[in-house]
């Protein structure tokens, strides 16, 4: 022990970890095999509580289940105060207020300026699409994620593979943040290195997406990061680790990153401190804002849900107590104890709701219980790439740094005693936004396009955010009255649309437009954009060209892959209504003007080498 908290204090420059801290530490690492107090949800509980599952959903809010009438009756009163809708919450279709005049100019700024996007608004995506490509479960790929943001392709690309893949994969992930990637290397340590795939893959989930923690998960990664750090002594070479019998993950980043990886889940803020934080967020009038939107167009259990996630922070079914969550995550804060966002993510916008749903059915939670069924889906897709990273031969490298820089080092040979030599040639490379950044889209398309593999299959994705914002057209706000007073009358038609609904009523309020952008096609309106974009000259720059037939991202976001630039989304019934509508994250959607507008937001585009 206390050659243990020596090691943790020459880790500590700061002299942020308290000795009863390193006490604690050197408990848990001795206890790391012991089972958790708090196990992993393995199917949804009864309400009561008792150790029987939940099988009747509650009649009302069917955010709650029991496993018989007798525990359902014994737990009205205490489930009565959580089973009402909100103060101020209205039910879905409700238009008694247009969302818009809900914020100041001040307040509506406030959200759209992100510190440190910790989460993406993009429901993941497999960037392989082995189906559809390559058909061929023994083939080597190598993946470029220049852009990462966090780990959800990543986790997404390497499931889709199925248990029965046999291939090698090369993974690079990059991200210009230091945040981001010091919660990509401490989540792939937790998933990789404790020996429990069930406990590796909840202590994951709550890393990646709750605001708090229960002790012992806090205790248990950092117990990872120790050993970890403990046999890293050469500090002129790149922090290296075995991930499982063939796995391994290198991380050629700065020394910063790896020096401070313990603060990442450290104890460097006091419980207090973060609730502080956490409230003043949660309460901020651009939050409150964004809450009233939500609550404008959802259900009304789906409103009690979405509170009940923001207040506690925890991603936990509904009936499962988070009162054990009492550590703050502080990876979500900045070492001076400030929250890194602007506002507070939803990890629901970071997947597919429909596959969320299922998931969660298959436990036991009810489609309203939207962030149960979340829970078992995340459990679900971690156990998975725990196992797969501990049985596939994988190599991941991490960096931190802009995606020009790295594609020129990787050329220059800087990497090759890694097995990145300038020979490498990827079959994926994921851009994610950049292609979009006008100002340097061509010296990195320029940099890359070298890098990337002759094959018909190999191919650059990456999406446009916002395009709409450069594109009058690319939204029905935009759009001629010639083209917008057609799909108005179709959707009164359909009850998409309140009876009586004018032109100039869809133009103005914000529901209603996103209604009608689900059912615009604004194929034209994007190709009339990349034709004046930076992204056009860049490719005229470069041995590339665009693919007009998709074959790993859809031309438009939640369609299928296959489908064409012109399609709109098919959605015959009022519940796949409502779930693509809200289908992205409630409140970044509803505060960008572009509810239910897929390619209205980001539009996915793949560029590929041209064929001789």
């Amino acid at each position: 022990m206390v050659r243990l908290s020596s090691f943790i204090k020459s880790h500590d420059p700061l002299g942020l970890l308290a000795a009863s801290d390193c006490d604690a530490l050197g408990n848990a690492i001795e206890d790391t095999m012991m089972s958790l107090t708090f196990p992993p949800v393995e199917a949804l509980p009864c309400a009561n509580p008792c150790p029987n599952p939940g099988k009747l959903p509650c009649g009302r809010c069917k955010l709650v289940s029991y496993c018989s009438q007798k525990c359902e009756k014994e737990h009205r009163n205490a489930h009565k105060r959580n089973c009402n809708v909100p103060a101020g919450c209205r039910d879905v279709g409700s238009r008694d207020e247009d969302p818009c005049s809900l914020t100041s100019p001040s307040s509506r700024e406030e959200t759209t300026q992100m510190i440190t996007p910790l989460s993406c608004n993009l429901p993941a995506v497999d960037i392989i699409n082995l189906k559809n490509n390559e058909k061929d479960k023994t083939r080597d790929f190598s993946l470029a994620f220049v852009a990462s943001g966090d780990l959800r392709n990543v986790v997404r690309t390497v499931n889709a593979l199925g248990s029965d893949y046999t291939g090698r994969l090369q993974i690079l992930l990059n991200d210009t943040s230091k945040t981001v990637v010091s919660r990509n290397i401490v989540l792939l340590f937790i998933l990789g290195m404790m020996s429990n795939e069930a406990v590796a893959a909840d202590i994951a989930l709550h890393f990646w997406y709750s605001v708090f923690l229960p002790e012992e998960c806090r205790l248990r990664i950092l117990a990872v990061l120790v050993l970890i750090l403990e046999h890293h002594t050469d500090k002129t070479e790149p922090l290296s680790v075995s991930l499982g019998r063939r796995a391994k993950l290198t991380c050629l980043v700065p020394g910063e990153i790896t020096d401070q990886l313990l603060y990442t889940a450290g104890p460097t803020l006091s419980t207090s401190q973060a609730h502080d934080e956490y409230e003043r967020v949660y309460t901020s009038p651009a939050r409150l804002d964004a809450r009233n939107r939500v609550h404008a167009g959802v259900k009304p259990c789906h409103s009690l849900a979405f509170m009940a996630f923001w207040r506690s922070g925890v991603v936990l079914p509904f009936s499962v107590n988070s009162d054990h969550h009492t550590v703050p995550n502080t990876s979500f804060f900045s070492p001076h104890g400030t929250w890194l966002q602007n506002n507070v993510e939803d990890p629901l916008a970071s997947w597919d709701l429909n596959e969320v749903i299922k998931s969660g059915q298959a436990y036991g939670a009810q489609p309203e219980d939207v962030y149960g069924c979340l829970y078992f889906f995340l459990s679900d897709q971690l156990r998975t790439f725990a196992k797969r990273i501990r049985e596939l031969d994988v190599t991941f490298h991490v960096f931190n740094t802009t995606a020009q820089t790295l594609a020129q080092d990787i050329s220059g040979g800087e990497y090759s005693r890694h097995n990145l030599t300038p020979r490498i040639r990827f079959d994926r490379v994921d851009f994610a936004h950049l292609l979009a950044d006008a100002e340097h889209v061509q010296d990195v398309l320029t940099s890359w396009s070298p890098l990337l593999a002759e094959e018909e299959t190999a191919v650059i994705v990456g999406v446009f955010p916002d395009w709409t914002n450069a594109q009058k057209d690319g939204s029905v706000v935009g759009a001629d009255d010639a083209v917008v007073a057609p799909l108005v009358e179709k959707l009164i038609k359909l009850s998409r649309l309140s009876p009586g609904t004018t032109l100039a009523d869809a133009r103005k309020r914000e529901m209603d437009t996103a209604a009608l952008d689900a059912a615009y096609d604004n194929s034209k309106a994007f190709a009339t954009f990349l034709k004046a974009s930076a992204f056009k000259s860049a490719l005229r720059e470069t041995a590339l060209k665009r693919r007009l037939r998709h074959k790993v991202l859809p031309q438009r976001i939640r369609m299928p892959v296959d489908a064409k630039a012109s399609d709109v989304p098919h959605l015959p019934d009022d519940e796949t209504w409502y779930r693509y509508r809200s289908g992205h994250k409630p409140t970044k959607t509803l505060l960008a003007s572009s509810y239910g507008c897929i390619r209205g937001v980001y539009a996915p585009l793949s560029v590929r080498h041209h064929q001789t």
